[in-house]
């Protein structure tokens, strides 16, 4: 089982990548209601998978520094509770030691 350490630094790297690329749709000025590819900012290892979501489901997660989006069914009970489902995404929110890492990785 993955330590919440783990869990939160790496799901807060794939959060890191995502920004850019809602920085970069930002840029070359997608549509708020078109869809966008991110990163599954699961904890797996090795996990490469993306989600579709438009540029404000993204700014929906991104309003929480604890909460991140994944592909459905990659969650980690020990260290997340899912808080929101949809047939392209789920939003988990981390709790106990692993939301207190998420929260200070966060970017600003």
């Amino acid at each position: 089982m993955p330590t919440a350490t783990r869990v939160a630094k790496n799901e807060s790297l794939f959060r890191e990548v995502n920004e850019r690329i809602r920085g970069l749709a930002d840029t070359f000025l997608v549509g708020r209601g078109d869809r966008q590819r991110f990163v599954c900012e699961c904890s797996r290892t090795g996990c490469s998978e993306s989600v579709e979501l438009t540029l404000d489901e993204y700014a929906e997660v991104r309003a929480s520094d604890v909460r991140f989006v994944i592909m459905p069914g990659h969650v980690e009970p020990a260290h997340e509770r899912v808080v929101l489902q949809t047939d392209r995404y789920w939003v988990v929110e981390k709790d106990g030691l692993a939301g207190l890492i998420a929260a200070e990785e966060a970017p600003d």
